[in-house]
């Protein structure tokens, strides 16, 4: 294949022996980009700028959550300490108050990814994940990825409790739980081309990733194995760089398919690049987030970014509410995190030791995803640097449902768009402000967003780089 007939949206692709079809997206190569690895080099466009969403329910402890310090000079506090790796890309946004009313955690969630209450659709508004879905979507085959790691669940019925993404009002998108039904979707031929829906949310989707899985399982191969011909036709056409950047990509994919499969044994040899019958690694089925879940979901998002199969994706770390169970933390922390230990635990916002657990390790489950996006090489810089990161939850202090000191972060630089290494802060100032600052960044034409109290048309001043 010449290589002037590759583009941007070429993947790899193979027929398993059952007649289904597998696809795997490529990364960014550099015999793509120009001189300066900041753009392409057929069109001149820039790189794509992507959005990620990443949602986390029951709040913080604000006085140890917030920095002393603001502007360029500050140090990372208690709350935040996970996140040192990736301070140079941390914008923290500090003082803000949420101002739409409705229920203590679904309102507060409305409030926080959409400016408005909730309603009986969901939302009133869309959330900030879909308003940069129309600014960044482009031609990408999935124009949102919605992916979760816990469904621990808060009982409760407004769908604000259970999605933290809307298209509108009563159009939900959930999150999928569960890694095999995300990597199916990203392999499957059926995947590419197509928009994306509610993942897991009806039946006909779980009904296809299961035939889908199934024609995987059917043949013992890996999705590597199974483009091996076609990849090494590729590769005949790129550069020494770009060969190195192929084969790093199938060896993550590789490795990421052996923590979802496990391996295949046959006489004395084992063989990790296989389809076996059960898969071991499903959605978290005891309520308690577990590490092994978020790494997965964390490269699967990564991926899916890197590759050009979404630009725009929410991460729900936990849900609106969660009663979930960090059992994994310590034998202290095996209780209901949302009824036994964030409401009913003795202390002041200061106090309060496994609540600080508990967001902690919330924190280092976003710096994994964090650290993994600013890894990956992408032109001139990585992957962390193209993209805004958008972080929040369902109340501030969750013990009273707080609404003051509402926990905001933006990871990233936006494509130049965010400086970094700063924090902002804002006493008593409108929560939707924030959501009409990341919508400018991304390229949203917005001049407002919110509804009633949560209206707003003044973006927060100073973060974004003009």
């Amino acid at each position: 294949m010449p290589m002037k007939s590759y583009s941007r949206r070429r993947v790899l692709r193979g027929l398993l022996a059952t007649g289904g079809a597998v696809a795997i997206p490529l990364p960014i190569f550099d015999c793509l980009l120009n001189n300066n690895g900041n753009a392409f080099a057929a069109t001149g466009l820039p790189l794509p700028r992507r959005f990620v969403s990443w949602f986390f329910g029951n709040g913080i402890l604000p006085p140890r959550w917030v920095p002393t310090a603001t502007g360029n000079t500050w140090d990372l506090s208690e709350q935040l300490a996970p996140l040192v790796n990736v301070k140079d890309y941390l914008t923290v946004i500090s003082g803000l108050a949420r101002k739409v009313g409705g229920g203590a955690h679904p309102g507060g969630a409305a409030g926080a990814v959409t400016g408005s209450q909730e309603g009986s659709g969901g939302a009133q508004k869309p959330s900030i994940d879909q308003i940069a879905v129309d600014a960044l979507a482009g031609n990408t085959p999935f124009k949102s990825l919605e992916v979760g790691v816990t469904n621990a669940t808060p009982n409760g019925t407004p769908l604000t409790l259970h999605s933290v993404s809307f298209r509108g009002p009563n159009q939900v998108l959930y999150p999928e739980f569960d890694p095999k039904a995300v990597f199916t979707r990203i392999f499957s031929m059926s995947s590419v081309g197509t928009p994306s829906t509610a993942a897991g949310a009806g039946t006909a989707a779980a009904a296809a990733n299961a035939a889908a899985m199934q024609k995987l399982q059917a043949v013992k191969r890996s999705v590597c194995d199974t483009v091996l011909a076609d990849a090494k036709d590729l590769e005949a056409t790129l550069g020494a760089q770009d060969k190195m950047r192929l084969e790093a990509h199938l060896d993550g994919i590789r490795s990421l398919e052996g923590r979802l499969m496990p391996a295949t044994t046959t006489g004395a040899s084992t063989t990790t690049c296989t389809k076996p019958a059960t898969p071991t690694l499903g959605p978290d089925a005891n309520s308690e987030a577990p590490p092994a879940v978020n790494t997965l979901m964390a490269d699967l998002t990564t991926m899916a970014l890197a590759c050009g199969l979404t630009n725009v994706a929410t991460f729900t770390f936990s849900l609106p509410a969660a009663h979930v169970y960090y059992r994994h933390l310590g034998a202290n922390m095996n209780d209901d995190f949302h009824n036994n230990i964030c409401h009913a635990d003795a202390g002041d916002a200061t106090g309060q030791p496994r609540v600080h657990t508990g967001v902690l390790y919330a924190m280092r489950c976003l710096a994994e995803f964090a650290e993994k996006m600013k890894g990956l090489t992408e032109g001139a810089d990585n992957l962390l640097t193209n993209a805004l990161v958008y972080v929040t939850s369902c109340t501030a202090w969750g013990k009273v449902h707080g609404t003051d000191d509402w926990p905001v972060l933006m990871l990233g630089k936006a494509a130049g768009r965010l400086k970094g290494n700063q924090h902002f802060r804002y006493p008593g100032e409108n929560l939707s402000r924030a959501l009409l600052t990341a919508a400018n960044i991304v390229g949203s034409p917005l001049t407002e967003i919110g509804k009633s109290e949560g209206l707003t048309s003044s973006p927060l001043p100073g973060i974004q780089i003009a």
